[in-house]
């Protein structure tokens, strides 16, 4: 049985009301634009309960498979985030059910029972500021950007990209500073992300500054 979970209407703009009314009239190119701006974001929610690549891609993926098959029972794109999120909260506590691996299993299930709805929408805010932070790191230029992936998503100080690039300290330095300073600038840009998800994309470059 699914734990029950409500996720409340989370004040977010990537999805257009006019895209969720094509949605319904079965436009591919709308879902397919849905698709791309929230996989990443549920991946890692999803990986984050799960820790298994592959088994958050799966569960993701069929995620969206349920939404389609729902689409015209939702009133807005909030609605429509809400539900691929708890769906996907519901669906990972499942596998981790029928795992029976070990005992840790059986206490990270009651972990994640106990989590409120507080606790889900902050995964999911973080997910969505990570998914931002990802496709604005894909943007830069070569030099910029694997430097930049490395120092926030991989958490690398200079010296260790450095040394990893086999680039000069000072090297690495510029291009992280070029490359943080054009990722705030686009991510301050993106009128399509949530306020709350800005701030923590914001703080999360901040903290790999």
């Amino acid at each position: 049985m699914n734990q029950t979970l409500t996720l409340s209407d989370h004040p977010t703009q990537s999805v257009s009301e006019s895209r969720t009314l094509l949605f319904k009239d079965g436009s591919r190119l709308a879902f397919e634009q849905f698709y791309l701006e929230n996989i990443i974001a549920l991946c890692y929610f999803v990986e984050k309960m799960v820790n298994d690549n592959a088994v958050a891609e799966d569960i993701a993926a069929e995620c969206f498979i349920k939404l389609l098959d729902r689409l015209d029972t939702f009133e807005n794109s909030r609605k429509l985030k809400s539900f691929l999120f708890v769906t996907a909260n519901n669906s990972a506590v499942d596998y981790i059910r029928m795992q029976k691996r070990h005992q840790a299993s059986h206490e990270e299930i009651a972990w994640i029972n106990k989590r409120s709805q507080e606790d889900i929408e902050r995964e999911f805010i973080r997910a969505e500021a990570l998914q931002a932070i990802y496709q604005e790191i894909d943007k830069l230029p070569e030099k910029s950007r694997q430097v930049v992936y490395l120092s926030v998503i991989e958490g690398r100080s200079i010296d260790e990209i450095a040394v990893q690039l086999n680039m000069a300290y000072k090297t690495v330095q510029h291009y992280k500073t070029q490359g943080l300073k054009t990722l705030r600038t686009s991510l301050l840009k993106n009128k399509h992300l949530p306020l709350v998800a800005l701030v923590a994309a914001l703080q999360l470059i901040s903290y790999h500054s």
